[in-house]
């Protein structure tokens, strides 16, 4: 059997899903917020979006709760970064977890520590300090210095993953979490062009 009679049968096999009420108001606010909040240089994933919506299976993005990402998966949390030129970088985070379900206390308290931070009030101030300082301080494989240029924007999205990777596993570790090899929570983040 050839890719093509498999994908044949892998499309003949699956069910017919029905958009469900309300993902046509949905992709116009999603379309809508894109295109007032992300300018003329995210337009693009503004089309990503309503695809995702579109293609990606219309509950999933129903329940998603607002942070559908370009990349076809709902994060736990979002964070837009406006910038001068009336453009957003746009960052997702999700939790993960290996040897473990999803209803295990320690993801359940990791995705909700994730999902309740208000990431537009963290004081990233000192983070981004301390971000630009590493930067300029890199040194390339051959141990010679190799200062990282990034825009304020870069600097400001990675002080957030920083923030909210070192409160997650703070709060779970004040909550009598513990974690081992295989029996873990991490935490993945994406996030668009933010030069």
């Amino acid at each position: 059997m050839n890719d093509r009679e498999l994908g044949a049968l892998l499309n003949e096999s699956a069910p017919e899903v029905e958009p469900p009420v309300g993902l046509e108001s949905h992709s116009a606010r999603i379309l809508l917020e894109a295109r007032t909040h992300r300018g003329r240089g995210m337009r693009w994933l503004a089309g990503a979006i309503a695809c995702l919506t579109i293609v990606g299976g219309g509950s999933v993005a129903m329940a998603g709760g607002g942070n559908e990402t370009p990349w076809g998966w709902v994060a736990d949390n979002v964070f837009n970064i406006e910038r001068t030129d009336g453009s957003a970088c746009f960052q997702g985070f999700l939790v993960k977890w290996e040897g473990l379900t999803e209803d295990d206390p320690i993801v359940q308290d990791a995705k909700m520590i994730v999902g309740t931070m208000d990431l537009e009030a963290l004081d990233t101030t000192a983070m981004e300090a301390e971000v630009r300082d590493d930067y300029a301080s890199a040194v390339g494989e051959d141990g010679e210095p190799s200062p990282i240029d990034a825009s304020d924007t870069e600097i400001k999205r990675d002080a957030v993953n920083r923030l909210v990777s070192q409160n997650l596993f703070a709060e779970l570790q004040a909550r009598g979490h513990q974690m081992s090899p295989g029996h873990e929570v991490s935490l993945f983040s994406q996030s668009t062009d933010c030069n």
